[in-house]
Protein backbone atom coordinates (compact mmCIF):
# COMPACT_ATOMS: atom_id res chain seq x y z
CA UNK A 1 0.00 0.00 0.00
CA UNK A 2 2.83 1.97 0.47
CA UNK A 3 3.88 1.59 -2.94
CA UNK A 4 0.60 2.89 -4.54
CA UNK A 5 0.22 5.59 -2.11
CA UNK A 6 3.45 7.07 -3.47
CA UNK A 7 2.72 6.51 -7.16
CA UNK A 8 -0.68 7.75 -6.90
CA UNK A 9 1.17 10.83 -5.53
CA UNK A 10 3.47 11.12 -7.84
CA UNK A 11 0.91 10.84 -10.94
CA UNK A 12 -1.30 13.47 -9.41
CA UNK A 13 0.47 16.22 -11.70
CA UNK A 14 0.47 13.79 -14.93
CA UNK A 15 -3.25 12.83 -14.07
CA UNK A 16 -4.27 16.55 -14.19
CA UNK A 17 -2.67 17.08 -17.06
CA UNK A 18 -3.83 14.10 -19.05
CA UNK A 19 -7.54 14.53 -17.67
CA UNK A 20 -7.51 18.15 -18.80
CA UNK A 21 -6.32 17.11 -22.38
CA UNK A 22 -8.83 14.16 -22.94
CA UNK A 23 -11.78 16.32 -21.20
CA UNK A 24 -10.86 19.06 -24.18
CA UNK A 25 -10.51 15.93 -26.72
CA UNK A 26 -14.00 14.67 -25.57
CA UNK A 27 -15.98 17.73 -25.62
CA UNK A 28 -14.97 18.05 -29.29
CA UNK A 29 -15.71 14.44 -30.19
CA UNK A 30 -19.02 14.32 -28.79
CA UNK A 31 -20.53 15.13 -31.93
CA UNK A 32 -20.05 11.65 -33.26
CA UNK A 33 -20.25 9.93 -29.83
CA UNK A 34 -16.39 7.95 -30.85
CA UNK A 35 -13.56 7.33 -28.02
CA UNK A 36 -10.15 6.88 -29.42
CA UNK A 37 -7.44 5.29 -26.86
CA UNK A 38 -5.14 6.31 -28.82
CA UNK A 39 -6.36 9.60 -28.38
CA UNK A 40 -8.24 10.14 -24.90
CA UNK A 41 -5.83 8.24 -23.15
CA UNK A 42 -4.39 11.04 -22.89
CA UNK A 43 -1.18 12.50 -22.62
CA UNK A 44 0.65 15.89 -22.97
CA UNK A 45 2.20 15.94 -26.29
CA UNK A 46 0.77 12.53 -27.26
CA UNK A 47 3.16 9.94 -26.39
CA UNK A 48 2.27 7.33 -23.82
CA UNK A 49 2.37 7.78 -20.65
CA UNK A 50 2.14 6.12 -17.31
CA UNK A 51 -0.99 5.31 -16.79
CA UNK A 52 -0.69 2.84 -20.49
CA UNK A 53 1.98 0.89 -18.29
CA UNK A 54 -0.35 0.12 -15.23
CA UNK A 55 -2.32 -2.93 -14.72
CA UNK A 56 -6.07 -2.47 -14.31
CA UNK A 57 -5.58 -4.14 -10.82
CA UNK A 58 -3.04 -1.45 -10.11
CA UNK A 59 -4.80 1.92 -11.65
CA UNK A 60 -8.06 0.65 -9.66
CA UNK A 61 -5.47 0.79 -6.44
CA UNK A 62 -5.49 4.56 -7.51
CA UNK A 63 -8.76 5.34 -8.54
CA UNK A 64 -10.88 4.50 -5.54
CA UNK A 65 -8.31 7.17 -3.68
CA UNK A 66 -10.10 9.70 -5.38
CA UNK A 67 -13.29 11.79 -4.19
CA UNK A 68 -16.65 10.70 -5.80
CA UNK A 69 -16.76 13.18 -7.56
CA UNK A 70 -13.57 12.93 -9.15
CA UNK A 71 -13.63 9.46 -9.75
CA UNK A 72 -16.65 9.70 -11.59
CA UNK A 73 -15.33 12.58 -13.95
CA UNK A 74 -12.45 10.15 -14.56
CA UNK A 75 -14.81 8.26 -17.15
CA UNK A 76 -14.47 10.32 -19.52
CA UNK A 77 -10.71 10.35 -19.55
CA UNK A 78 -10.97 7.08 -22.15
CA UNK A 79 -12.28 4.03 -22.62
CA UNK A 80 -10.21 2.03 -20.69
CA UNK A 81 -11.40 4.58 -17.81
CA UNK A 82 -14.98 4.32 -18.40
CA UNK A 83 -14.89 0.43 -18.18
CA UNK A 84 -12.92 0.27 -15.39
CA UNK A 85 -14.96 2.95 -13.12
CA UNK A 86 -18.15 1.42 -14.61
CA UNK A 87 -17.66 -2.10 -13.50
CA UNK A 88 -19.29 -3.48 -10.17
CA UNK A 89 -16.11 -4.94 -9.05
CA UNK A 90 -14.45 -1.36 -8.87
CA UNK A 91 -17.46 0.51 -7.11
CA UNK A 92 -17.25 -2.46 -4.45
CA UNK A 93 -13.37 -1.93 -3.65
CA UNK A 94 -14.14 1.67 -4.43
CA UNK A 95 -17.08 1.57 -1.50
CA UNK A 96 -14.96 -0.45 0.87
CA UNK A 97 -11.81 2.12 0.47
CA UNK A 98 -14.27 5.11 1.99
CA UNK A 99 -16.98 2.79 3.94
CA UNK A 100 -16.16 5.38 6.68
CA UNK A 101 -17.07 8.12 4.35
CA UNK A 102 -20.50 8.07 4.24
CA UNK A 103 -22.71 11.42 5.01
CA UNK A 104 -26.12 11.59 6.94
CA UNK A 105 -28.84 14.24 7.11
CA UNK A 106 -32.58 14.45 8.62
CA UNK A 107 -35.30 15.25 6.01
CA UNK A 108 -37.91 16.64 7.47
CA UNK A 109 -41.48 17.66 6.11
CA UNK A 110 -44.04 19.50 8.69
CA UNK A 111 -47.50 20.77 7.28
CA UNK A 112 -50.48 20.11 9.74
CA UNK A 113 -51.55 16.28 10.07
CA UNK A 114 -51.44 15.40 6.28
CA UNK A 115 -47.76 16.16 5.44
CA UNK A 116 -47.82 17.70 2.03
CA UNK A 117 -44.89 19.48 0.43
CA UNK A 118 -43.53 20.78 -2.95
CA UNK A 119 -40.75 19.09 -4.41
CA UNK A 120 -38.46 22.62 -3.74
CA UNK A 121 -39.07 21.89 0.00
CA UNK A 122 -38.16 18.37 0.20
CA UNK A 123 -34.39 18.55 0.23
CA UNK A 124 -31.17 18.33 2.51
CA UNK A 125 -33.24 20.48 5.17
CA UNK A 126 -30.91 19.29 8.08
CA UNK A 127 -27.33 18.18 7.45
CA UNK A 128 -24.04 17.64 9.25
CA UNK A 129 -21.43 19.48 7.86
CA UNK A 130 -20.92 16.99 5.10
CA UNK A 131 -20.34 19.12 1.68
CA UNK A 132 -21.90 16.98 -0.53
CA UNK A 133 -25.69 18.11 0.84
CA UNK A 134 -24.04 22.01 -0.03
CA UNK A 135 -24.06 21.56 -3.78
CA UNK A 136 -26.97 22.96 -5.96
CA UNK A 137 -30.08 21.64 -6.21
CA UNK A 138 -29.43 18.64 -3.88
CA UNK A 139 -33.14 18.21 -3.84
CA UNK A 140 -36.36 16.33 -5.09
CA UNK A 141 -37.19 20.01 -7.42
CA UNK A 142 -35.77 18.12 -10.67
CA UNK A 143 -39.26 16.31 -10.08
CA UNK A 144 -41.85 18.91 -11.85
CA UNK A 145 -45.00 19.51 -10.84
CA UNK A 146 -45.74 17.66 -8.32
CA UNK A 147 -46.80 17.90 -4.50
CA UNK A 148 -44.61 14.65 -3.09
CA UNK A 149 -44.65 13.71 0.08
CA UNK A 150 -41.06 12.07 1.57
CA UNK A 151 -41.50 8.24 2.59
CA UNK A 152 -38.67 6.43 3.21
CA UNK A 153 -34.50 5.92 1.97
CA UNK A 154 -32.14 3.81 1.71
CA UNK A 155 -28.57 3.01 0.35
CA UNK A 156 -29.45 6.72 -1.53
CA UNK A 157 -32.26 6.21 -2.98
CA UNK A 158 -35.56 8.34 -1.53
CA UNK A 159 -39.09 7.00 -1.86
CA UNK A 160 -41.77 9.39 -2.25
CA UNK A 161 -45.40 9.49 -3.87
CA UNK A 162 -47.68 12.20 -5.24
CA UNK A 163 -50.49 11.53 -2.88
CA UNK A 164 -53.14 13.56 -4.18
CA UNK A 165 -52.76 11.85 -7.40
CA UNK A 166 -55.84 8.88 -7.72
CA UNK A 167 -54.58 6.95 -8.29
CA UNK A 168 -51.71 7.25 -5.82
CA UNK A 169 -48.11 7.47 -7.51
CA UNK A 170 -45.15 6.28 -5.86
CA UNK A 171 -41.66 7.72 -7.26
CA UNK A 172 -38.00 6.27 -6.61
CA UNK A 173 -35.15 8.84 -7.27
CA UNK A 174 -31.49 9.46 -6.34
CA UNK A 175 -31.60 13.54 -5.08
CA UNK A 176 -27.92 13.74 -5.96
CA UNK A 177 -28.28 12.14 -9.93
CA UNK A 178 -31.28 13.13 -9.97
CA UNK A 179 -32.67 10.14 -11.75
CA UNK A 180 -35.47 9.28 -11.16
CA UNK A 181 -38.57 6.83 -11.88
CA UNK A 182 -43.13 6.41 -10.98
CA UNK A 183 -43.60 2.95 -10.41
CA UNK A 184 -46.45 1.65 -11.54
CA UNK A 185 -50.16 2.05 -9.32
CA UNK A 186 -50.28 -0.44 -6.67
CA UNK A 187 -53.12 -2.68 -6.56
CA UNK A 188 -55.60 -0.93 -4.00
CA UNK A 189 -55.66 2.69 -3.53
CA UNK A 190 -55.53 2.86 0.22
CA UNK A 191 -53.39 5.28 0.86
CA UNK A 192 -53.40 5.39 5.12
CA UNK A 193 -50.99 2.36 4.78
CA UNK A 194 -47.51 1.30 6.66
CA UNK A 195 -44.75 1.47 4.11
CA UNK A 196 -41.14 -0.14 3.49
CA UNK A 197 -38.55 0.78 1.12
CA UNK A 198 -35.12 -1.60 0.48
CA UNK A 199 -33.13 -0.80 -2.42
CA UNK A 200 -30.13 -3.63 -2.78
CA UNK A 201 -27.70 -1.68 -4.61
CA UNK A 202 -25.77 -3.24 -7.91
CA UNK A 203 -22.57 -3.29 -6.18
CA UNK A 204 -23.44 -5.41 -3.68
CA UNK A 205 -23.70 -8.25 -6.26
CA UNK A 206 -20.83 -10.56 -7.78
CA UNK A 207 -21.92 -10.62 -11.05
CA UNK A 208 -21.20 -7.68 -13.27
CA UNK A 209 -24.27 -8.38 -15.48
CA UNK A 210 -26.35 -8.19 -12.48
CA UNK A 211 -29.08 -5.35 -12.00
CA UNK A 212 -29.16 -3.58 -8.80
CA UNK A 213 -33.13 -3.78 -7.32
CA UNK A 214 -35.14 -2.44 -4.86
CA UNK A 215 -38.95 -3.41 -3.43
CA UNK A 216 -41.54 -1.45 -2.12
CA UNK A 217 -43.99 -2.62 0.62
CA UNK A 218 -47.18 -1.42 1.79
CA UNK A 219 -49.18 -3.11 4.72
CA UNK A 220 -52.90 -2.49 5.34
CA UNK A 221 -54.38 -3.70 8.46
CA UNK A 222 -58.01 -5.02 7.22
CA UNK A 223 -61.16 -5.36 8.88
CA UNK A 224 -60.67 -2.04 11.03
CA UNK A 225 -63.62 -0.36 11.61
CA UNK A 226 -61.22 2.72 13.36
CA UNK A 227 -57.87 3.53 14.18
CA UNK A 228 -57.65 2.12 17.22
CA UNK A 229 -59.22 -1.11 16.54
CA UNK A 230 -57.08 -4.71 16.13
CA UNK A 231 -57.06 -6.90 13.39
CA UNK A 232 -55.86 -10.43 13.04
CA UNK A 233 -55.14 -10.18 9.22
CA UNK A 234 -52.22 -7.64 7.64
CA UNK A 235 -52.37 -7.39 3.89
CA UNK A 236 -49.10 -6.57 2.12
CA UNK A 237 -48.96 -5.33 -0.86
CA UNK A 238 -45.04 -5.74 -2.71
CA UNK A 239 -43.37 -4.25 -5.43
CA UNK A 240 -39.96 -5.61 -6.95
CA UNK A 241 -37.83 -3.77 -9.36
CA UNK A 242 -37.23 -6.70 -11.19
CA UNK A 243 -40.25 -7.96 -12.08
CA UNK A 244 -41.67 -4.21 -12.47
CA UNK A 245 -44.99 -5.69 -10.79
CA UNK A 246 -46.85 -6.02 -7.53
CA UNK A 247 -47.74 -8.94 -5.45
CA UNK A 248 -49.96 -9.34 -2.86
CA UNK A 249 -49.71 -11.27 0.28
CA UNK A 250 -51.59 -12.36 3.58
CA UNK A 251 -50.46 -12.41 6.90
CA UNK A 252 -52.79 -13.69 9.92
CA UNK A 253 -51.59 -13.88 13.84
CA UNK A 254 -52.38 -16.74 15.62
CA UNK A 255 -54.09 -14.80 18.99
CA UNK A 256 -55.72 -11.57 17.85
CA UNK A 257 -54.71 -10.71 21.57
CA UNK A 258 -50.77 -11.68 21.56
CA UNK A 259 -50.18 -10.29 18.18
CA UNK A 260 -52.82 -7.96 16.97
CA UNK A 261 -52.00 -5.19 14.57
CA UNK A 262 -52.97 -1.75 14.82
CA UNK A 263 -54.36 0.36 12.16
CA UNK A 264 -52.19 3.00 11.11
CA UNK A 265 -53.35 6.33 11.49
CA UNK A 266 -54.40 8.58 8.59
CA UNK A 267 -51.96 11.93 9.22
CA UNK A 268 -49.01 9.50 10.06
CA UNK A 269 -47.56 5.98 9.45
CA UNK A 270 -44.18 5.39 10.06
CA UNK A 271 -42.02 3.90 7.50
CA UNK A 272 -39.74 0.47 8.20
CA UNK A 273 -36.19 0.44 9.65
CA UNK A 274 -34.68 -1.44 7.23
CA UNK A 275 -31.79 -3.14 9.27
CA UNK A 276 -29.80 -6.38 8.02
CA UNK A 277 -32.05 -6.67 5.02
CA UNK A 278 -34.68 -7.10 7.23
CA UNK A 279 -37.91 -4.14 7.35
CA UNK A 280 -39.15 -3.35 10.94
CA UNK A 281 -42.51 -1.36 11.90
CA UNK A 282 -42.59 -0.36 15.61
CA UNK A 283 -46.51 0.76 15.52
CA UNK A 284 -48.21 -2.53 13.44
CA UNK A 285 -47.76 -5.16 15.87
CA UNK A 286 -49.61 -4.37 19.31
CA UNK A 287 -47.25 -6.84 21.22
CA UNK A 288 -43.85 -5.81 19.67
CA UNK A 289 -41.90 -5.20 16.43
CA UNK A 290 -43.24 -6.43 13.08
CA UNK A 291 -40.32 -7.88 11.26
CA UNK A 292 -40.28 -8.76 7.53
CA UNK A 293 -37.89 -10.63 5.40
CA UNK A 294 -39.24 -9.26 1.74
CA UNK A 295 -36.78 -11.88 -0.24
CA UNK A 296 -38.25 -14.62 1.92
CA UNK A 297 -41.80 -13.45 2.62
CA UNK A 298 -41.63 -14.68 5.94
CA UNK A 299 -42.63 -12.47 9.08
CA UNK A 300 -42.83 -12.46 12.42
CA UNK A 301 -43.56 -10.35 16.00
CA UNK A 302 -40.04 -9.53 17.96
CA UNK A 303 -41.15 -8.80 21.48
CA UNK A 304 -39.84 -6.04 23.24
CA UNK A 305 -37.44 -6.06 26.12
CA UNK A 306 -39.14 -7.33 28.92
CA UNK A 307 -38.92 -4.19 31.83
CA UNK A 308 -41.32 -2.50 29.38
CA UNK A 309 -44.00 -4.36 27.62
CA UNK A 310 -46.64 -3.87 29.57
CA UNK A 311 -46.00 0.11 29.60
CA UNK A 312 -45.32 -0.11 25.91
CA UNK A 313 -49.14 -1.36 25.32
CA UNK A 314 -50.37 1.87 26.86
CA UNK A 315 -47.91 4.49 25.87
CA UNK A 316 -47.21 3.36 22.37
CA UNK A 317 -48.05 6.04 19.89
CA UNK A 318 -47.64 8.85 22.32
CA UNK A 319 -45.45 11.28 19.68
CA UNK A 320 -41.71 10.99 21.14
CA UNK A 321 -42.27 7.84 23.75
CA UNK A 322 -40.44 5.07 21.75
CA UNK A 323 -38.64 4.36 18.32
CA UNK A 324 -36.71 2.38 16.42
CA UNK A 325 -33.24 3.03 14.63
CA UNK A 326 -30.21 0.80 12.81
CA UNK A 327 -26.55 1.08 13.29
CA UNK A 328 -23.50 -1.09 11.74
CA UNK A 329 -26.42 -3.90 11.08
CA UNK A 330 -27.90 -3.72 14.87
CA UNK A 331 -31.49 -2.99 15.49
CA UNK A 332 -31.92 -0.50 18.34
CA UNK A 333 -34.77 0.45 20.54
CA UNK A 334 -35.40 3.52 22.50
CA UNK A 335 -37.73 4.15 25.21
CA UNK A 336 -39.16 6.84 26.90
CA UNK A 337 -40.56 5.75 30.08
CA UNK A 338 -43.22 8.06 31.53
CA UNK A 339 -43.50 5.79 34.95
CA UNK A 340 -39.50 6.13 36.02
CA UNK A 341 -38.87 9.19 33.80
CA UNK A 342 -35.94 8.08 32.62
CA UNK A 343 -34.57 6.87 28.52
CA UNK A 344 -33.45 3.45 27.59
CA UNK A 345 -31.64 2.19 24.75
CA UNK A 346 -31.24 -1.97 24.15
CA UNK A 347 -30.27 -3.68 20.99
CA UNK A 348 -30.95 -6.97 19.76
CA UNK A 349 -28.73 -9.68 20.25
CA UNK A 350 -27.55 -11.52 16.72
CA UNK A 351 -29.26 -14.35 15.84
CA UNK A 352 -32.37 -12.50 15.16
CA UNK A 353 -34.07 -13.99 18.23
CA UNK A 354 -35.94 -12.19 20.39
CA UNK A 355 -33.44 -11.46 22.78
CA UNK A 356 -32.26 -7.62 24.05
CA UNK A 357 -28.80 -6.14 25.43
CA UNK A 358 -29.61 -2.51 27.38
CA UNK A 359 -26.79 0.03 26.17
CA UNK A 360 -27.93 3.10 27.90
CA UNK A 361 -29.92 4.01 30.56
CA UNK A 362 -30.39 7.82 31.97
CA UNK A 363 -32.22 9.59 34.04
CA UNK A 364 -33.51 12.92 33.43
CA UNK A 365 -32.22 14.58 35.96
CA UNK A 366 -29.14 13.57 35.10
CA UNK A 367 -29.05 14.47 31.52
CA UNK A 368 -26.89 17.74 31.15
CA UNK A 369 -27.99 20.84 29.02
CA UNK A 370 -25.65 22.51 27.06
CA UNK A 371 -28.16 25.14 25.65
CA UNK A 372 -30.61 26.97 28.04
CA UNK A 373 -32.47 27.01 24.77
CA UNK A 374 -33.30 23.10 25.45
CA UNK A 375 -36.40 22.30 27.85
CA UNK A 376 -35.30 18.46 28.40
CA UNK A 377 -38.87 18.49 30.27
CA UNK A 378 -40.73 18.98 26.78
CA UNK A 379 -38.36 16.65 24.44
CA UNK A 380 -39.51 13.68 22.64
CA UNK A 381 -37.03 11.02 21.07
CA UNK A 382 -36.47 11.43 16.85
CA UNK A 383 -34.04 9.01 15.45
CA UNK A 384 -30.46 7.43 16.61
CA UNK A 385 -27.63 8.37 14.38
CA UNK A 386 -27.10 5.64 11.86
CA UNK A 387 -22.99 6.43 11.47
CA UNK A 388 -22.52 7.21 15.19
CA UNK A 389 -23.47 4.54 17.61
CA UNK A 390 -23.36 7.42 21.19
CA UNK A 391 -25.64 10.14 19.48
CA UNK A 392 -29.23 10.19 19.62
CA UNK A 393 -31.67 12.95 18.31
CA UNK A 394 -34.53 14.53 20.13
CA UNK A 395 -37.03 17.06 19.05
CA UNK A 396 -38.17 19.54 21.85
CA UNK A 397 -40.37 23.26 21.40
CA UNK A 398 -38.38 26.58 20.30
CA UNK A 399 -40.13 29.64 22.36
CA UNK A 400 -40.47 31.15 19.13
CA UNK A 401 -42.12 31.39 15.99
CA UNK A 402 -45.17 29.36 17.96
CA UNK A 403 -45.51 26.02 16.65
CA UNK A 404 -41.79 25.55 16.10
CA UNK A 405 -39.42 22.62 17.27
CA UNK A 406 -35.54 21.83 17.79
CA UNK A 407 -33.13 19.54 16.55
CA UNK A 408 -31.46 18.46 20.10
CA UNK A 409 -28.75 15.99 20.13
CA UNK A 410 -27.87 13.57 22.88
CA UNK A 411 -24.09 11.94 23.59
CA UNK A 412 -25.14 9.26 25.53
CA UNK A 413 -21.67 8.96 26.88
CA UNK A 414 -21.61 12.50 28.00
CA UNK A 415 -24.87 12.55 29.05
CA UNK A 416 -25.31 16.13 27.22
CA UNK A 417 -28.06 17.75 25.18
CA UNK A 418 -26.82 20.25 23.18
CA UNK A 419 -28.38 21.70 19.56
CA UNK A 420 -26.58 20.18 16.75
CA UNK A 421 -24.40 22.91 14.60
CA UNK A 422 -26.37 22.83 11.51
CA UNK A 423 -26.04 24.46 7.97
CA UNK A 424 -30.04 25.46 8.10
CA UNK A 425 -31.91 27.09 11.20
CA UNK A 426 -33.52 23.44 12.78
CA UNK A 427 -36.41 25.18 13.38
CA UNK A 428 -39.68 23.55 11.86
CA UNK A 429 -43.23 24.19 11.51
CA UNK A 430 -45.25 21.59 13.56
CA UNK A 431 -48.63 21.84 14.60
CA UNK A 432 -49.03 18.00 16.22
CA UNK A 433 -45.23 16.15 16.14
CA UNK A 434 -42.79 16.66 13.33
CA UNK A 435 -42.36 14.14 10.62
CA UNK A 436 -38.15 13.21 10.17
CA UNK A 437 -36.48 10.76 8.26
CA UNK A 438 -32.82 9.87 8.57
CA UNK A 439 -31.02 9.90 5.25
CA UNK A 440 -27.56 7.96 4.44
CA UNK A 441 -25.91 9.17 1.47
CA UNK A 442 -23.17 6.52 0.59
CA UNK A 443 -19.61 7.23 -0.70
CA UNK A 444 -20.83 5.69 -3.96
CA UNK A 445 -23.92 7.19 -6.08
CA UNK A 446 -27.06 4.60 -6.53
CA UNK A 447 -28.15 4.07 -9.20
CA UNK A 448 -31.93 3.89 -10.39
CA UNK A 449 -32.53 0.69 -11.13
CA UNK A 450 -35.10 0.29 -14.50
CA UNK A 451 -38.54 -1.07 -14.40
CA UNK A 452 -41.31 -1.05 -16.74
CA UNK A 453 -41.94 2.32 -17.72
CA UNK A 454 -45.43 3.80 -16.24
CA UNK A 455 -44.85 7.75 -16.93
CA UNK A 456 -46.45 10.70 -15.31
CA UNK A 457 -49.65 11.91 -17.07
Amino acid sequence: MTVINAIYKALKREFACIFLESSHSFRKRRGNHRFSDEKSAGSCGGSMTVFDKLTDELLIEILIRLPQKQANICKCVSIRFRSLISRSYFIRRYVNYHQNNNCFGLYYQSQLLFPKIRPSEIQKDIAFGFPMFESPGFSLSFIKKEILQFLASNNGLVLCCAPLRNPIVYIVCNPLTKQWIPLPSPPTNIKTVYIGFICNPRYSCNDDDERGSFKVVRIEVVNCNSHWDLSDTLKLEIFCSVSGRWREEYFMSNSTHDHGFFCGWDSWCPSAVVCDGLLYWNSVSNSGIFCYDPYNGECRTIKLPHEIRNQVRHFRYISGNCCLGEYADRLRYFYFSRKSWNYRVWELKNGGGCEWLLLHEVELDEMKCGDKNIDKNKMGLLSPHPLNQDILFFWCPAELPSFTIRIVEYDMEKKLLTLPCLLRDARVISFFFPLFSPFVLPCWPTAVPPIQQHGLS
